[in-house]
């Protein structure tokens, strides 16, 4: 070959590189090319095309995606499982060529929607998922749970066939998402059910919701709720936000509780380490019966089975006086309730059919049994609670019974100001009691987690007494070294300045509003404290 004929064949090929449907190198000085663009230029290059992956799945792809072009070789040298595929020990697994195939090339059925086999090949070839990030791309349009589940399916494949970089990727890019959408959490956790590998990304979703299980069920705005919560009644403006959130504000678009399908439904909002309130996993069965998008079948769903106790219900009703006595009791069912499920009515394969909403709501009510509804205010009992159709009768009727023994003690709320740390302001509604005085209770967010804080009086060991403002772990009783404490007043400060009794209880009520100092996570300046209905007010 001469110089000519050299030269000649040399244009023909970058022409040929230039006129491929993928990246091109027309628009790359020749002085600037290197190998990783010469190697992205062979994106979708049908003349130097060897091999094509074909798509058996369309569960989240593009069905119009019949085949994806690459070569051989780049997928070998990317991952070992192509290469243990297309040139060692698997080579005579393979299918053979297609007999209608006159371009001699190899055809591998892969068990993946078009779409995951079109970013896996995009990865391969540019170690970037371009497509995805480029907003002239057609996958721009998708909603971000579409995209969270498309990733959560290329991050198996990218298991599967060993890239490690790629899952590392995915893994990272998801993370981001959740941290700006947390509600995205329940989207890849429910896909990452249907991957074989997908524990990995599954344990990171529950993580996240565990943190913020109101903001990734329910699409909870702290920053915005909380600014508008004043002093109103934090049960119903939880409620109120949900139903702003699912008239509109992105229910379907990026996950939350009706992306989960029903075999994950107990799992997520009745784990032991959510920081999820009780009206809060109420509110999640509600929404889900109301737009959850997945068939269900009763089939596929172990309900909770009641055993024939009608004997041991013997004397049930002298047993329940000593139960609602009980600070927080676990509610009864009455030995008349079935024994099992009722029929599940006929239904179509459509998440919106008449049927579907039935058998969802058969699910719910079981579910519903192990709510603690005596931690739901009253006021959410009489509305929310008894217009869902969740609850039974009996059971609001012990609700309300163990509301009216509650509602003998005088209740009150402590309005907190000023404080450094920000996270500790608002108003804390008394919940429950310690050491025979009120305890104070208001839910918020600390260091990105779902947390309550708590304001109480506890015994330290040498004796000494000094109120608390807290978050006391999950499962953990107030006053232990295990809590986290940010402000205290000891006792002893009321007496010392003659303002009486500084101790809740009694007739005053009266709670400190000077003396209290940092402790271990607190900030300065320290807040104020004012207790509606009794408070130790300024002399």
């Amino acid at each position: 070959m001469d110089q000519d004929d050299y030269h000649n064949t040399k244009m023909s090929a970058e022409e040929a590189a230039s006129d491929s449907s993928g990246s091109t190198t027309s628009d790359v000085s020749p002085c600037t090319r290197d190998i990783l663009t010469d190697v992205h230029s062979l994106l979708n290059d049908e003349e130097l095309t060897d091999i094509h992956l074909m798509p058996e799945s369309s569960d989240g792809g593009d069905e119009t995606v019949t085949a994806v072009p690459a070569i051989k070789a780049l997928l070998a040298a990317r991952s070992p499982v192509f290469r243990r595929c297309l040139y060692g020990e698997w080579r005579e697994t393979q299918s053979n060529h297609d007999n209608d195939n006159d371009d001699d090339v190899l055809q591998v059925k892969l068990d993946y929607s078009g779409r995951v086999l079109q970013l896996l090949v995009e990865f391969c070839f540019t170690d970037k998922l371009t497509s995805l990030t480029d907003s002239n791309a057609k996958s721009n349009s998708s909603t971000l749970e579409e995209k969270v589940r498309l990733l959560t399916q290329l991050n198996g494949a990218a298991h599967y066939f060993d890239i490690p970089k790629l899952e590392h990727d995915i893994q990272k890019h998801l993370n981001a998402m959740m941290s700006q959408h947390p509600s995205l959490a329940c989207a890849i956790l429910d896909e990452a059910s249907k991957v074989p590998s997908g524990e990995e990304l599954g344990l990171l979703a529950m993580e996240r919701i565990h943190d913020l299980p109101k903001a990734a069920l329910l699409l909870w705005d702290h920053n915005h709720q909380q600014s508008h919560c004043n002093n109103s009644n934090i049960a119903s403006t939880i409620n109120n936000a949900v139903n702003n959130a699912y008239n509109g504000c992105g229910w379907g678009e990026r996950g939350g509780v009706i992306a989960l399908n029903a075999s994950l439904l107990e799992q997520v909002i009745f784990d032991e380490q959510s920081s999820a309130s009780e009206l809060t996993k109420f509110l999640c069965l509600q929404k889900w019966v109301e737009g959850c998008r997945h068939v269900v079948s009763l089939d596929d769903f172990e309900l909770p089975r009641k055993m024939d106790d009608s004997v041991d219900n013997v004397g049930e009703e002298e047993e329940e006086d000593e139960i609602l006595s009980s600070r927080t009791p676990k509610l009864k069912h009455s030995g008349k309730a079935s024994v099992s499920p009722p029929s599940p009515p006929a239904y179509k394969d459509d998440a919106l059919s008449d049927g579907q909403h039935e058998q969802r709501l058969i699910i719910a009510r079981h579910l519903a049994e192990k709510l603690d509804l005596s931690l739901i205010p009253a006021s959410d009992l009489s509305s929310t609670i008894t217009e869902s159709n969740l609850i039974s009768a009996h059971d609001l009727y012990q609700a309300y019974r163990l509301q009216a023994l509650n509602a003998e003690r005088s209740k009150s709320r402590v309005f907190v100001e000023g404080a450094g740390l920000a996270e500790v302001n608002g108003t804390y509604i008394q919940r429950g009691v310690h050491e025979g005085m009120p305890m104070y209770k208001k839910e918020g967010v600390w260091r990105g987690r779902e947390e309550v804080f708590r304001i109480f009086l506890c015994t330290f060991s040498n004796g000494n007494r000094s109120w608390s403002l807290s978050i006391v772990p999950k499962g953990k009783a107030p006053g232990k070294t295990t809590d986290i404490d940010f402000y205290e007043c000891p006792v002893s400060y009321g007496k010392s300045v003659g303002l009486g009794s500084p101790l809740f209880g009694g007739s005053d009520n009266l709670i400190p509003n000077k003396g209290w100092k940092l402790v271990s996570y607190g900030q300065s300046p320290v807040p104020k404290f004012s207790l509606v209905g009794g408070c130790l007010e300024d002399a």
